[in-house]
């Protein structure tokens, strides 16, 4: 691998798990949506570009924080009161 390749490989991991970091530890609802949203389009942009090329290890965490993502995004649908009412008022 070529150093401007391997800088843009480190760049690239670095930019997906910042935005991961970022979600993670917002406290704002909307906010942590919104992050949540980014670090999801980050991670997917990752594995397009370079999930046959990544190491095992880059692929495992990419697929970990994918599925954290997801996990923690139904977690935070589902807890949300005005999202159950909604539901619970639909099904009325």
């Amino acid at each position: 691998m070529s150093k401007p390749q391997k800088i843009e490989t480190i760049n690239a991991l670095s930019d997906w798990q910042q935005l991961f970091e970022a979600a993670l530890l917002e406290s704002d609802p909307v906010v942590m949506a919104e992050r949540f949203r980014n670090a999801k389009d980050a991670v997917m942009d990752r594995i397009e570009d370079c999930f046959d090329s990544a190491s095992q290890s880059e692929r495992g965490l990419l697929l970990s924080a994918l599925n954290t993502i997801s996990n923690l995004e139904m977690l935070s649908q589902s807890s949300d009161p005005r999202r159950s009412r909604a539901i619970v008022g639909h099904a009325a």
